[in-house]
């Protein structure tokens, strides 16, 4: 399915869940906030929730500093 990640355009390939995402583009969903069409997806939800063809989803990664 084709879907925008983060603005750019990307063909998903895995079952079509936001964890079967991450696991494609090998992000570790623990420090990771997602939206889908401008909704946060809650961490719990991150398996039941199924992408559709021309979602948009945005991937907001944490990172620590000093």
């Amino acid at each position: 399915m084709k879907i925008l990640v983060n603005g750019e355009k990307h063909e998903h390939g895995g079952q079509g869940t936001i964890a079967s995402l991450l696991k494609e583009m090998e992000i570790s969903g623990d420090r990771v906030a997602i939206m889908v069409n401008d909704k946060v997806v809650n961490r719990d939800e991150r398996k039941s929730v199924r992408l559709k063809d021309g979602d948009r989803v945005e991937l907001l990664t944490f990172a620590g500093g000093g």
